[in-house]
């Protein structure tokens, strides 16, 4: 049985190809600059979610600083490029604590890259992080329940997350992973609370752990999107 919270967390992931608002468009343009500029290809979409009302911000900067090195130790690649966004829950239990969303690179790149120069075996021994929860992830497959719709490769990077970040609870929505196919309307999503909630958009984009260029910051002048003395409410 999937709890209610499980799934509007999966009902956020169903974006499509949404077509944005001018405001909309204008906000994502300098992340949307970066990913052009770096060539950066994300992978998964990542949300993170506390077992209890997280209302402290450095706080969850400072969690957000661990899983970026647990993923980058699972990886094996200390390259890794991951985007990491802070968010309000807007209702709920957990109303006004914050969560974590991330776009996140293929995590398992190193490794396809090694099988694929080497066809008949895989070079790269999985890392101690992988390892950890390798075992047990294969036979939590076997025996999952058919109603938790999550692929082995996304099952042990949810293990690895919730094993060695002690912030996440062993439950169905502490790590909630999809593969992404639209990030223009994900990372619109990730900005969605730009200057409401209290929160400005360096309280969402976390731009000590992301790799995004700082400045960009300088880029999002309220008075852009709202002109009218900020009469006007956010989309």
């Amino acid at each position: 049985m999937i709890s209610p919270f499980r799934e509007r967390l999966e009902h956020t992931y169903t974006l499509g190809e949404r077509v944005l608002s001018p405001s909309q468009e204008l906000k994502i343009r300098p992340l949307m600059g970066e990913i052009s500029k770096h060539d950066i290809k994300f992978k998964d979409f990542i949300t993170l979610t506390y077992p209890y009302k997280n209302v402290s911000w450095k706080n969850t900067v400072k969690d957000i600083s661990r899983v970026k090195f647990i993923l980058k130790k699972f990886a094996k690649n200390p390259n890794l490029k991951a985007w990491f966004f802070i968010e309000k829950h807007v209702e709920g239990k957990h109303e006004g604590g914050y969560h974590i969303h991330l776009l996140v690179e293929d995590l398992f790149k190193v490794y396809d890259q090694s099988f694929q120069i080497n066809s008949h075996e895989r070079t790269t021994c999985p890392s101690r992080v992988m390892r950890s929860v390798l075992y047990s992830t294969s036979i939590e497959m076997l025996t999952m329940d058919r109603s938790v719709h999550m692929s082995f490769k996304q099952r042990l990077i949810r293990n690895a997350l919730v094993k060695h970040c002690r912030f996440l609870a062993d439950n169905e929505y502490s790590c909630v992973i999809q593969e992404e196919d639209d990030v223009r309307s994900r990372v619109s999503y990730c900005t969605k609370q730009f200057w409401k909630h209290g929160l400005e958009p360096s309280d969402i984009v976390d731009f000590t752990n992301s790799d995004i260029d700082p400045h960009i910051g300088n880029s999002w002048n309220k008075n852009d999107y709202f002109p009218i003395n900020n009469s006007v409410k956010p989309y």
